[in-house]
């Protein structure tokens, strides 16, 4: 049976958060043409923040200092540990802690003030989106499974949306219910917003229709079925070269190939 691939091992810039990384490039652009200076050296947190919310400029300094606080809980959440031989990290303005568990439980107690205290920010989906991430960083599946649950049932942007909904395939995944997680992926590619590519004889997959297929090959993998997973990469390849998920799938391919 092939060996389970959990979040963390996914969360690459290329990968989990693939459409982050373009829409804060569009972002950065917006809050450079539009806004003066404050927004400068924000970083990921651009990746946190709506186009409409920008552009509209809507609870534009709330949004700021929500945006900061997730910023912090992201920064807390991926800060260098304590090495053994505990000599100091570098100053970057967040704790660090000695252990991923420990990390990761400082990052959640983070999110969850930033809830209780701005409960009606913008930015709530993009926190309960944080936090489910981290509880299923810490093995909280159950608990995951309940927000993400909560995320792709609101009328929310489609960014967050999807990886609510990729995020829930994850948690059912980390509770064994595999059908549940196929159930979940597959649903990527089966929302209105993912079929602007070209149709099944074209070429081109729509929005994270790539991800969608790999991960339904994944699960395929998983449940043995290496005939179909095969079938599944090789059409991950065929209709988005271009796909950031290219390195894993033709590694994956070679495993299941060799065999």
């Amino acid at each position: 049976m092939a060996k389970s691939i959990n979040r963390k091992e996914l969360k690459q810039p290329d990968q989990f958060v693939s459409f982050w990384t373009r829409f804060t490039s569009e972002a950065q652009r917006v809050i450079v043409a539009r806004r003066k200076p404050v927004m400068t050296g924000l970083g990921v947190l651009a990746g946190l923040i709506t186009a409409a919310l920008i552009v509209g400029e809507l609870r534009e300094r709330g949004a700021i200092r929500a945006s900061q606080a997730l910023a912090r809980v992201e920064k807390i959440a991926t800060a260098d540990l304590i090495p053994e031989t505990g000599a100091a990290p570098k100053d970057d303005g967040v704790p660090h802690f000695k252990t991923d568990k420990e990390r990761a439980e400082a990052a959640l107690k983070e999110v969850d003030g930033f809830l209780t205290a701005e409960g009606r920010s913008p930015l709530r989906a993009e926190a309960l989106l944080q936090k489910a991430g981290l509880l299923l960083d810490l093995d909280r599946a159950d608990e995951a499974t309940a927000i993400y649950t909560e995320l792709t049932a609101a009328r929310l942007d489609r960014n967050v949306r999807f990886l609510a909904q990729e995020g829930l395939g994850y948690a059912r995944e980390a509770k064994g219910d595999l059908d549940g997680a196929l159930a979940a992926f597959t649903a990527l590619g089966e929302a209105p917003e993912s079929r602007s590519g070209k149709d099944e004889a074209g070429a081109s997959l729509g929005f994270y229709q790539d991800r969608a297929l790999y991960h339904r090959a994944r699960i395929a993998e998983r449940k043995g079925n290496a005939a179909e997973a095969t079938k599944l990469y090789r059409e991950v390849l065929d209709k988005a070269p271009q796909t950031g998920l290219r390195d894993e799938v033709a590694n994956r391919l070679a495993v299941l190939e060799s065999k």
